[in-house]
């Protein structure tokens, strides 16, 4: 399925297919494998494990499964990332924040270092 345009729901949603446009779900938002959205993203809690191509906005959880590819700035409470998660783009969590390239976090090349010695 392909949808062009946004998308708003209260409750909570779960996306195979194609989305292009604005997501906007008071509730949780699963992203399954198979699912593609380009545009703005928000929702309470979200589980990725398809792609994002835009920036997100998680008022609560954000979980990147190891198949989820996220392009674009996120900004939440919580984040996780299993290994194998991809992401290309700004984490930002309540003041802090973390910049990312090429899928690993600058806080990771640093701990990398440390165990190294170098």
């Amino acid at each position: 399925m392909e949808v062009n345009g946004n998308i708003a729901s209260q409750g909570s949603v779960r996306i195979d297919g194609k989305v292009e446009g604005k997501v906007n779900i008071k509730g949780d938002l699963i992203i399954g494998k198979q699912g593609l959205v380009k545009g703005e993203v928000k929702a309470a809690n979200l589980q990725l494990s398809g792609r994002i191509e835009g920036n997100v906005n998680v008022s609560g959880r954000f979980d990147l499964t190891s198949s989820g590819v996220m392009v674009g700035d996120i900004q939440c409470s919580i984040f996780t990332v299993e290994e194998g998660g991809q992401i290309n783009g700004k984490t930002s969590m309540g003041q802090g924040e973390v910049k990312t390239q090429g899928g690993k976090s600058k806080l990771f090349e640093v701990a990398e270092k440390q165990k190294s010695g170098r």
